[in-house]
């Protein structure tokens, strides 16, 4: 990576020094943090870009990566308005208005819609829903059907309701002339949105809405993306959100999932969320003086989230796009995969030495491995026969221990390959821009990709999950590769006519080599596509390219095409997107109905609502101490958007661990909400039973996770409940705790467990801050830090073994006799672990706490609460 430093000051120098000579433009038309719209060429020169009359601002970026946007920019700091001849109220505390355009701005960015219609409506007492329409022509809009959530429905909580007893209420303001909107808390007057003074602009492909921000706020969000702090630098840099195949290790960079929302946390304590529903490209950029939505299409659909607490932003965040899933209360235990096992009686293996090295084992996981040349609902016959896997299965069930196997979303191009002809015949694949089935290329190999916002698909779907479900009977379903991944660019693409001859069809694992283009490489002729109307030419060719991959790569770059059409008539351009949140709402679903019981799918993919139907996890990291350390911030997101089941590939991904780093990383992600050791083909093998070290790490965190473990689910219950993330940044229970809004090296499962990794490698011992309260070490409890009102920093030994995990002070816990299973330790008692405040707190020393119980499975069940107080 490419770091740089800010250039500001320089060039502002520059341009007093040279504006007599040359017609440069002005400073108050130029905006550094963008849009940037190319106004030169390759090697263009500052004074050649000024003698142009366009703004020059070096692409450097405070504390970030090098982001490949144009130097010499177009002029963009025009006001772009509108004005409102009349505003109107409901009955019911509303406001409608219609629109004119009375300023346009850029037309390098197409032309502008010159009438809307804009809505303000209250939705609840803490949330505000601002809507900006085209007034004479239907626009693209995010199918709210997809969402888990009444108020998307409709049915939702009265959208004028009297807000009673201590609810914080909004109050709005809308200005005519130009218009804008004001948000604020009733209660304190605190400033949550301000658009005055900021460009509104609603052109056909490039949308522009921003709000004012304080000065102290610190942001979170607008992912998903690895970085090297979990709050967003108020940089100006554009942070793009396309979903696609990139993973954790490169920093910065639009990766898996796309969640188009922002948290804010005032010095004070007090939290504010604004979420756009929208699935088109877009870039989102926080600087200092501003928080910016830069999109491609769609309409401006935002909610503004009133708090005042962070708990109460997500409640209300999660309220919006659907709470998170209750899992199955097996999911809490510890999960082994790799990609790689070369058989089933090597998986076997793995289950056997887990066993007699005392360890837990809760599910075991399978790659693409066990697929007859890695298609859908088939099995290697020579690796991995049927039989040999119904005998696996059959055990791990005796043993009370569960089998996930993986999915993929492309199906092979191969008649007489039941799933593609049975899909064929229904017509159910994506269509390409001449309206057949879109042709990709992934691990299979020639490739069609199911449309999940067909309805017809959910039968489909259903059918052969339960044909193999019949065969094989799994637990959950992993869904891997949904972005859709493809290993091909292109708008049409045909085999070659040498690819069958060429191809390799087996893992390197189980093959000699892979040559010079190994199955990872796209091997069909592909090309883009010509003869295009105009609409389709702009989603090919968009006048605004967002941030992608840091580079302004084109959006078709290694998925399906944007010119890809949907039977609903949505084109691949604005639903991209939306694909792994329709194949988790239809994957969960059709398990729930094939098993019968509560359903358990794990989504690589994501995007907003996703949480209430699927488990994410951060993808493909890398074995090393600083993936470690930024596995925080990455698993703390996803808690953030509303997912409450996240992890991390515990030890690394790609890349040889070492027995140090997997025992830190254990000892870690023992306390992820999603527990799991994955490793790639490439990589060696990272069993924990495979040091002595590592073993002995392992065993110690995983017995305190299985004693914990009606804690977790407890906690697991409370955010299907509220939305309140399981794994939380400290600032999420103790807002007021300045010192902890930007820790991104500890964090709480719930709000009464403290996590304090070693993420150094050769360290043994570690700093760890400590929110205001008495906390007891849960290894020995005469350990006891008291921090004061403000915090206390402690530095804490942490042999390699283990790491620090304190209980807070004045909260009741339950927890069990850990054993191999969650079956057999939630068979043994529960015990309520009381941990008092501190002495001297008087009346106050008292505790509570609440513990969720039932049979861990079912989906509908009355709920079982024991609630504790005491003193």
């Amino acid at each position: 990576m490419m770091y740089r430093s800010h250039p500001m000051a320089t060039g502002l120098l520059v341009m007093l020094a040279t504006s007599f000579l040359i017609p440069v433009a002005a400073d108050q038309e130029c905006d550094w943090t963008g849009p940037r719209v190319d106004c030169g060429y390759v090697g263009i020169t500052e004074g050649e870009c000024r003698n142009k009359g366009c703004c020059w601002n070096p692409a450097d970026f405070q504390d970030f990566p090098y982001v490949d946007v144009p130097w010499c920019f177009t002029q963009n700091a025009h006001p772009a308005e509108y004005e409102a001849a009349k505003i109107q109220e409901d009955n019911g505390g509303g406001s409608y208005a219609e629109l004119a355009l009375v300023k346009s701005v850029q037309p390098e960015l197409g032309p502008d819609v010159t009438k809307l219609s804009a809505s303000v409506r209250r939705v609840g007492c803490d949330t505000l829903r601002l809507t900006l329409r085209d007034a004479d022509e239907a626009r693209w809009e995010v199918p709210t059907h997809l969402f888990k959530s009444d108020i998307l429905a409709g049915s939702g909580p009265s959208m004028n309701g009297a807000c009673g007893g201590s609810a914080t209420t909004l109050e709005y303001n809308l200005l005519p002339h130009p218009f804008s909107l004001t948000v604020t808390r009733s209660g304190d007057g605190a400033p949550l949105f301000n658009s005055t003074g900021q460009r509104l602009v609603f052109k056909d492909q490039y949308l522009e809405l921003s709000t004012g921000l304080s000065p102290g706020a610190t942001l979170f969000g607008a992912g998903e993306r690895v970085s090297r702090s979990l709050h967003l630098a108020r940089n100006g840099a554009p942070r793009p959100l396309w979903n696609r195949d990139i993973g954790p290790a490169l920093e910065e960079q639009n990766s898996y999932g796309s969640h188009p929302w922002v948290l804010g946390l005032e010095p004070d304590g007090t939290a504010w969320g604004i979420l756009l529903l929208s699935s088109n490209a877009m870039d989102i950029i926080p600087s200092e003086e501003k928080l910016s939505w830069r999109v491609t299409g769609g309409i401006i659909d935002m909610f503004v989230f009133g708090g005042p607490t962070p708990l109460a932003v997500m409640e209300q965040f999660t309220a919006v796009i659907g709470r998170p899933a209750l899992v199955p209360y097996w999911t809490l235990g510890w999960h082994q995969c790799k990609y790689g096992y070369a058989s089933v009686w090597e998986v076997r293996e793995v289950v056997a030495n887990y066993s007699a090295a005392g360890l837990p084992l809760e599910a075991q996981w399978i790659d693409i491995d066990q697929m007859d040349h890695w298609m859908d609902f088939t099995f290697d016959p020579v690796d991995f026969p049927v039989e040999e896997m119904q005998a696996l299965v059959e055990d791990l069930h005796a043993n009370g221990q569960k089998f996930v196997p993986i999915l993929d979303p492309g199906i092979k191009v191969e008649p007489g390959y039941h799933a593609y002809d049975e899909a064929l015949k229904r017509d159910l694949f994506v269509r390409n821009v001449e309206g057949d089935p879109y042709l990709g290329w992934v691990w299979p190999g020639p490739c069609h990709f199911l449309d999940y916002l067909l309805p017809r698909t959910a039968a489909y779907w259903e059918e052969e999950l339960a044909a193999h479900h019949n065969i094989l009977p799994w637990d959950g379903i992993w869904i891997d590769m949904n972005e859709i991944s493809n290993f091909c660019t292109g708008d049409l693409c045909r085999l070659k006519p040498e690819t069958e001859s060429e191809v390799p069809t087996l893992p390197s694992s189980r093959q000699e080599g892979l040559g010079k283009d190994p199955q990872w490489v796209c091997h069909l002729e592909c090309w883009e596509a010509q003869g295009l109307n105009s609409t389709q030419a702009g989603w090919a060719h968009p006048p605004y390219d967002i941030a992608n991959g840091l580079a302004r790569s084109p959006l078709g770059y290694k998925v399906m095409s944007v010119l890809n059409s949907h039977h609903d008539g949505s084109s691949e351009y604005d639903a991209h997107q939306l694909y792994s949140l329709a194949q988790t709402r239809v994957t969960a679903a059709a398990v729930e109905s094939i098993r019968r019981k509560r359903p358990f799918i794990l989504s690589r993919s994501s995007y907003l609502g996703v949480g209430a139907y699927a488990a994410h996890w951060t993808g493909d990291n890398v074995a090393t101490w600083d993936q470690l350390a930024k596995s925080i911030a990455g698993v703390l997101n996803i808690g953030l958007f509303g997912i409450a089941m996240g992890g991390a590939d515990i030890c690394g991904f790609q890349g040889n661990t070492t027995s140090e780093l997997c025992a830190r990383w254990v000892s870690l992600g023992a306390f992820y909400p999603f527990a799991r050791s994955h490793s790639d083909l490439h990589s060696t093998r990272q069993e924990l039973y495979l040091w002595p070290e590592v073993a002995e790490a392992g065993r110690q965190a995983l017995s305190q996770r299985y004693r914990l473990l009606p804690y977790l689910y407890s906690t697991m219950r409370a955010a299907h409940d509220t939305g309140a993330p399981a794994m939380r940044p400290l600032w999420m229970t103790f807002p007021e705790d300045v010192a902890g809004h930007r820790n991104d090296r500890q964090f709480m499962f719930g709000d009464a467990l403290l996590v304090t990794p070693v993420l150094t490698q050769g360290a043994r011992s570690v700093e760890g801050h400590f929110p205001p309260g008495t906390w007891y070490s849960l290894w020995n409890a005469s350990d006891v830090v008291h921090a004061r009102a403000n915090g206390t920093d402690v530095t804490l030994d942490a042999p390699l073994e283990r790491i620090p995990y304190h209980v807070r002070g004045g909260r009741i816990i339950g927890t069990a006799e850990p054993r191999r299973t969650t079956r057999d330790t939630k068979a043994g008692a529960l015990t309520l672990l009381v941990a008092l405040p501190g002495e001297g707190s008087g009346a106050e020393r008292s505790a509570h706490g609440v513990v969720y119980n039932d049979d861990g499975e079912s989906v509908v069940q009355a709920s079982r609460e024991c609630m504790g107080g005491g003193r």
